[in-house]
């Protein structure tokens, strides 16, 4: 069985353009996409795609719609569970099949809501078809004079007929439990006799749904006009509705509100209907005037900021405000406390001071955003000072309003309000001294409340505390257990490793709080060596004793899981060491704990007070914290990284957004880059990936990818998720095996390892991390690791005073601890859920027109637009120096730069493979085609003032002609791509190993493998026979560089003569 937090996984990612463009050619459609219906025969297009909302639906035969996973279940002819796995695969989500058993009521329970939800689809295709008889004609007229034509049909609006029993005849006729529809509130008993009657008559039917699209009851309005007659009838409570926690249209309102990160709440089905009609889509209600919590935290997690529209009523008499007024005052301030940002849009009242609602008054979207939008605390502050008050009136309000501001947590925003609220009633130390006062109440309230005994369970387990010692009696005399007693905290929960935390008292009242693990509590030896080791705590009794105490102290203890992989947890929070972020900050308690309401509790060991003074533990984690020492903006922070790393910095920027959003990333791209920064010492290149990982951990020191093992290298970038990891002091010369290591981040690959702390099983270590790899040398040796990266190159390595003094500046920025930045950042990641996909091809079509013919690698192209298209989804949302075409710019510059890098180091291996298989298969001869001279000085056509060298540096001397022809002419044999000369020439003049032209080198004549030589006379009249050489042009190289590049070996030893000066100049 699929759980609902999965399925609601799969809708907030999956974008329906992206899954519908598979099987049928979309076409853009004003603000929405039409086809050709794929189920039925067409030539007119009438099957339409909106992505606000995520739904489909055919205007043409079919008449049918949905949201993305019922499409898949249609066009890949899949039942439900099948088409919520083809899509977690096509965007990586996991999904956990419960596989538990269920009892006899719990399956009972399942199949009657399962039942209610099919009677009520049953009820929905019965009110729809009721729209095409004549009776319905008036109905018809009022659905498209309020909602237009093709919003009612996808919602699926209806009818139903005046008659007393239409409805319950069909249904029955056709097998649906009439108990059931009565508790759906569909039809009802008649009182005097047999049979059942329709509730709804004569009314139009509009269907409650729930995130998922199921119907889960109906609000109906009256077409009859009878006096008396309520407008509205809204469905009775029952097993899959319940009016507390279901919110009006949810099903259409999550990826509109995701993206804006609000939601407009109204009082009424109808205040959807005609906002979400005119394309405010993000609209919901509560069907009744008062929110309430589960309702608001069931939509914090899209969006956290509210807009209310309250309804305009006239003030009765002896009120102070209207019923939309008062309504939107408590929500508002229950939404405050649910954590929302909350603002207001007032309407005015009607002509003649008659009531107004938004769906009478917001009939264009014009008019929708004409309405100023008013913080929501103002707006109550000058409600509440309105009207003249006793003194206690006042009071009463500057208290409500301070609580208000208190809950804010912003000393910016504080200070702004302070401002406000000053104009409204002109006492500012009043104001600062409520604000004051409610802000200690918050801080008193979230201290930690020490869990209390239940002593009655004491007596039922036989046993009492007396002076810190547990005691029973046996006929009247006390037998005492210990000198100690047990306060239970928290029980662990791990499937292979669980434990337990007590705090530990003895009679002298010294405590401890003590880490138990399972075996230490099974054995009565090894608990008397666990708590004797903490000092004075003795068990005197025996292990019957032991297991009474255990059972009572099993029933008191809570229940937590330990946090083992900070950042990003699929529960849906971000764990630092010192606490957790969802849309709030949650700091941990002195034992390590978070509590998290309905997402449980957790463990965070490296916080706890067991491991304080242990500081060979967690070091990692102690170092991952949340720190709130600064308070520089987003922007103000970006601006200065710009400021020292130039288009360096953009670049980082947008794979530091990327990163912390990894997970959604890859369950789409199923790769990730990695950031590699190149230059010289000294160039700032480790400077920008320490400025970025400041987001996380404050001075961190990257490791040197040298001297570290790939298991070091695998636990550094598996211990957290969806942050930066740096890795610094990249050579071509590592080892391959950890050049592979570094390819296989790329696509997560990972490595396998033994478990040894666990179950001793192998497992593959988690690559959720994005990793930074900074050196002096281009990853040019292997083109596959070349082409995973993000290339930036840091070629500066002097700088100004002006220069120096704005890099100082950033160093002491970021020595503070830069994680409030982090936090800002995640709490869009709603918006990166629902918009990264669509942004992802918006950017990709953008590129690829901006190249033009230009040819690029794929994978080097994709990896440039994955940081591009996190800065596009996020740029609405964040205040980031630069815009989009700004960092497009960029990406279009890095990705033709590395492309060209990439190209020329592939035919430049290429050109290097074949000399020196030319060598070794006795083609070119040492000498004669090159030679390899180690040289204390040197100077060249580039190299124009003398170079000297406190060694011997090898350099490669090349015959250029002759080594030209023979590559060409092996590259034709073997069937290889042989560059033009001309190309050939530039890349090796342009590559990091050329050393420039050295005019005169002398090189052996040698034909097919012997050295040529001149015949002379001697004056004696003999013969003698003398070795000849011809001086020629030779391009010079660093040997050494060309070897560990491109993995290659020339040098022969060769027995004769020191090389002299002559012979090279």
């Amino acid at each position: 069985m699929i759980s609902n937090s999965d399925i609601e996984k799969i809708l907030d990612r999956a974008d329906i353009v992206d899954v519908v463009g598979q099987f049928v050619q979309l076409q853009r459609a004003g603000i929405r996409y039409k086809a050709c219906c794929p189920f039925h025969q067409e030539d007119t297009p009438s099957f339409m795609v909106d992505q606000a909302r995520g739904l489909w639906y055919c205007f043409g035969a079919c008449h049918e719609g949905g949201n993305v996973i019922k499409f898949v279940e249609k066009i890949n002819n899949m039942n439900f569970p099948e088409a919520c796995h083809w899509l977690a695969d096509k965007y990586g989500i996991e999904i956990e099949d419960k596989k538990e058993q269920k009892n006899p009521e719990e399956i009972k329970e399942a199949r009657k809501r399962a039942s209610m939800f099919a009677i009520n689809e049953f009820a929905s295709q019965f009110f729809l078809h009721n729209l095409k008889k004549p009776e319905a004609d008036a109905a018809r007229a009022k659905i498209k004079q309020r909602w237009g034509e093709q919003y009612p049909q996808e919602q699926g609006i209806g009818y139903a007929l005046p008659s007393w029993s239409a409805f319950s005849e069909a249904a029955i006729k056709a097998g649906y439990s009439a108990d059931l529809m009565v508790e759906c509130g569909l039809i009802r008993k008649r009182k005097d006799g047999d049979g059942y009657y329709d509730f709804y008559r004569d009314r139009i039917m509009i269907p409650i749904r729930d995130r998922f699209r199921n119907i889960i009851g109906w609000t109906a309005r009256d077409m009859s006009e009878v006096d008396g007659t309520p407008k509205y009838l809204n469905s009775c409570q029952s097993d899959i509705y319940d009016k507390s926690d279901s919110i009006f249209g949810i099903d259409n309102a999550i990826r509109q509100a995701a993206k804006e990160e609000k939601f407009y709440c109204v009082e009424g089905a109808p205040d959807v209907m005609r906002l979400q009609s005119i394309g405010i889509n993000n609209t919901i209600a509560s069907l009744g005037a008062a929110w309430t919590k589960k309702q608001f935290y069931q939509i914090k997690r899209y969006a956290t900021s509210l807009c209310f529209l309250p309804d305009a009523d006239a003030v009765k008499p002896g009120e102070q405000y209207g019923t939309g007024i008062a309504a939107v005052i408590k929500s508002g301030q229950l939404a405050m406390e649910c954590g929302f940002s909350v603002s207001v849009k007032e309407i005015p009242c009607g002509e003649g001071n008659t009531k107004n609602d938004p769906d009478s008054y917001c009939t264009s979207r014009t008019k929708f955003r004409d309405l100023e939008e008013v913080d929501y605390i103002t707006w109550y502050a000058g409600y509440a000072f309105k009207a003249d008050g006793t003194t206690e009136d006042k009071s009463a309000a500057v208290t409500k309003i301070a609580k208000m501001v208190a809950m804010v947590g912003d000393e910016v925003k504080e200070q702004m309000y302070l401002e406000q609220l000053k104009k409204i009633y002109n006492h500012k130390n009043l104001w600062i001294t409520a604000i004051n006062r409610e802000k200690k109440k918050i801080s008193e309230s979230k201290a930690d409340k020490t869990q209390t005994i239940n002593r009655d369970l004491l007596a039922k387990y036989g046993f009492f505390e007396s002076n810190n010692c547990y005691y029973s009696t046996n006929e009247g005399k006390e037998f005492q257990w210990s000198n100690f007693v047990m306060l239970p905290m928290f029980h662990i929960k791990d499937s292979l490793n669980p434990k337990r935390l007590y705090r530990i008292k003895n009679q002298n009242r010294q405590e401890e709080i003590v880490e138990m693990k399972q075996e230490d509590l099974v054995s009565l030896s090894k608990f008397k060596q666990k708590v004797e080791g903490l000092g004075n705590y003795i068990w005197l009794a025996t292990e019957k004793e032991m297991t009474r105490l255990k059972m009572y102290l099993y029933e008191q203890t809570e229940t937590a899981v330990e946090i083992t992989q900070l950042g990003w947890n699929r529960k849906g929070f971000y764990a630092f060491g010192n606490g957790v972020f969802d849309t709030e900050w949650h700091p941990v308690d002195e034992y390590g704990i978070v509590r998290l309401g309905e997402k449980g509790n957790y463990y965070l060991p490296a916080s706890s007070l067991i491991y304080r003074d242990d500081d060979k533990l967690f070091q990692f984690e102690r170092r991952f914290v949340h720190l709130n020492y600064s308070s520089i903006s987003l922007k103000e922070y970006f601006s200065k990284l710009v400021g020292v790393f130039g288009d360096n910095a953009k670049v980082g920027i947008c794979f530091l957004l990327a990163t912390l959003f990894r997970d959604i990333i890859t369950g789409y791209t199923k790769s990730f880059p990695i950031l590699n920064l190149f230059g010289p010492k000294g160039s700032g290149k480790s400077e920008l990936g320490h400025s970025l990982m400041a987001l996380f951990i404050i001075e961190n020191i990257p490791p040197n990818i040298q001297n570290a093992t790939i298991p070091a290298l695998a636990d550094l970038v598996a211990q957290c998720a969806n942050a930066l990891v740096h890795i610094d002091e990249f050579k071509n010369n590592i080892d391959i095996d950890k050049r592979e290591y570094l390819k296989g981040l790329w696509d997560g690959a990972g490595r396998s390892r033994m478990n040894m702390d666990r179950d001793k099983k192998r497992e593959i270590t988690a690559v959720d991390s994005g990793v930074i790899l900074s050196g002096q040398e281009m990853a040019t040796a292997d083109i596959a690791l070349f082409s995973r990266l993000i290339f930036l190159t840091f070629a500066k390595s002097e700088f100004t005073e002006e220069e120096k003094r704005r890099y100082n500046e950033l160093v002491e920025i970021r020595k503070r601890g830069l994680t409030h930045l982090t936090l800002q950042i995640l709490r869009h990641r709603a918006r990166m859920e629902q918009q990264f996909v669509s942004n992802y091809h918006t950017c990709l079509s953008d590129v690829l027109e901006a190249l033009g013919a230009e040819k690029v690698e794929d994978r080097i192209l994709r990896n440039w637009i994955i940081p591009l298209a996190a800065f596009r989804t996020l740029e609405g949302v964040l205040e980031i120096p630069f815009s989009y075409q700004d960092i497009r710019r960029v990406t279009l510059d890095g990705i033709i730069r590395q492309n060209a890098e990439c190209k020329s180091n592939n035919e430049l291996a290429n050109f290097w493979n074949v000399v020196s298989y030319l060598q070794q298969d006795g083609e070119i001869f040492i000498e004669g085609d090159y030679r390899i001279e180690y040289l204390n000085k040197f100077k060249s056509s580039l190299i124009k003032i003398e170079q000297v060298y406190q060694e011997p540096k090898p350099i490669l001397m090349m015959r250029k002609n002759r080594i030209f022809m023979l590559y060409k002419k092996f590259g034709k044999q073997v069937g290889d791509s042989i560059l033009p000369e001309g190309s050939l020439m530039y890349y090796l003049e342009n590559s990091k190993e050329y050393m420039g032209k050295k005019n005169s080198v002398r090189f052996k004549n040698i034909q097919h493998g012997v050295e040529v030589q001149k015949m002379e006379t001697t004056p004696t009249g003999g013969v003698s026979y003398k070795k000849t050489s011809t001086p020629d042009v030779a391009l010079c190289f660093d040997y050494r560089m060309i070897r560990e590049t491109f993995n290659i070996n020339l040098e022969v030893e060769v027995e004769g003569r020191e090389t002299t000066e002559e012979d090279i100049d």
